[in-house]
């Protein structure tokens, strides 16, 4: 209807993620936003966190890799969610092959969020951060949440500057697919063979 719309397509991420991310761009997605296994902030029934997806750390490599193999990864965005929840898993999204990430939990959690799992359960929120019911609305305002989520993102951005400067990269965009910056720590040390 709107051809100057641009088009999201939020995938799961099953065992052939790759070929959904592909359909997805062939069916006119301009982004495909990736969702792991990791995500759920409590709105999402338990059926659908713990027996869907995959780990956007597997997902985001196959997805990257696949779009490239097609030709086609410069024409779509990847966007990957689901245990999203500090700068360094941020960081590690994007060398994995995504152009950004999409976060909830952790803004939740600078909100104040206790991780209770009420979301959509009845009176809701505890905290007054997914409620409807008037009296809890009370405990949280505009301003105060604002600025809390203006502390995150900035320190965030002070955390990723870091890293781009230690690996030597001038953006964001220059750290995408860059998988040799990347290392398993469980395998740091283990020269020969010895732990």
């Amino acid at each position: 209807m709107n051809p100057r719309a641009l088009l999201s397509a939020k995938v799961s991420t099953p065992a052939d993620v790759d070929m959904v991310a592909v359909g997805a761009y062939y069916a006119g997605a301009h982004i495909v936003h990736t969702d792991g296994s990791y995500g759920g902030t409590g709105a999402a029934p338990n059926v659908a966190k713990k027996n869907i997806a995959m780990p956007i750390e597997y997902a985001i490599g196959r997805v990257h890799q696949f779009l490239e193999a097609e030709g086609i990864r410069d024409k779509v965005a990847v966007m990957a969610s689901g245990g999203v929840r500090t700068p360094m898993d941020v960081a590690k999204a994007i060398a994995l092959g995504a152009d950004g990430v999409v976060i909830g939990t952790a803004e939740l959690v600078a909100l104040g969020c206790i991780r209770c799992g009420a979301c959509e359960s009845g009176r809701g929120c505890a905290r007054g951060i997914a409620t409807t019911d008037s009296e809890l609305l009370e405990l949280v305002t505009v301003e105060w949440c604002t600025q809390r989520l203006v502390n995150l993102h900035n320190a965030w951005r002070g955390i990723l500057v870091d890293i781009l400067y230690r690996l030597g990269l001038d953006s964001v965009a220059a750290l995408r697919g860059r998988t040799d910056l990347l290392t398993h720590l469980d395998y740091e040390g283990r020269a020969g063979g010895t732990p």
